[in-house]
């Protein structure tokens, strides 16, 4: 496992990121856009109501590389404040990070995945997922009309980068992006709440899937 992870975290370091600028390919076309301000009245990130914690299913997978399976547990300290834990199905911490209004702090991480660009990675990824600080942000908002439900495309910043979320229904989010290079994909909900989370990235060959067990 060592070894995996090690190699893991050579090839992310030297990997040169290509971001590209354009909307993601499936959400083409946006037209005619409307200017808006996020809001509770027409934007709700996933988890705002009912975060307390939540504890998840995970599997981590770098290629054919590594495939390392857990439990990945998420909870609120304080408003805009989190904690998360990784741990192997036998009780190894893997990493144990505390974010938000103080910055990102690292409680414990497994030596070989002590790198700068690997911590980032997660941390990016995290908040995508929460959407910390989207309320009150400026967007631009696109409806799309698919079969069998009607879309809204948000498009705004978060954390200085592009991101587009997409929502069906009533505050149901479906799709997370950060232009090409990143997509978080949500389903199963139940109670408001979705059951299957997947990460991709696209310019690296990472995914983390996460499955809700108890929130």
């Amino acid at each position: 496992m060592q070894a995996s992870l090690t190699k893991l975290l050579i090839l992310i370091s030297i990997l040169v990121f290509f971001v590209s600028c354009s909307t993601p390919k499936h959400l083409l076309p946006l037209s005619k856009g409307k200017a808006s301000i996020l809001s509770k009245d027409n934007f709700k990130p996933i988890f705002k109501d009912k975060f307390k914690s939540f504890l998840f299913k995970t599997t981590l997978t770098y290629g054919d590389k590594l495939e390392q399976g857990g439990l990945l547990a998420l909870k609120q300290l304080s408003e805009g404040n989190y904690r998360t834990i990784f741990m192997t199905k036998f009780g190894m911490t893997l990493f144990d990070f505390e974010f938000g209004e103080n910055g990102f702090i690292v409680h414990k991480v497994l030596e070989q995945m002590d790198r700068k660009i690997f911590l980032k990675i997660i941390e990016q990824d995290l908040e995508m997922l929460l959407s910390r600080g989207v309320l009150g942000n400026k967007a631009t908002f696109f409806e799309k009309e698919p079969t069998p439900k009607k879309k809204l495309v948000f498009k705004t910043k978060l954390n200085k980068k592009t991101h587009f979320f997409v929502q069906e229904g009533t505050h149901k989010i479906t799709e997370i992006h950060q232009k090409r290079a990143v997509s978080i994909l949500l389903s199963k909900y139940i109670a408001q709440i979705p059951h299957s989370i997947n990460i991709q990235h696209h310019n690296i060959p990472l995914t983390m899937k996460l499955t809700l067990l108890k929130h």
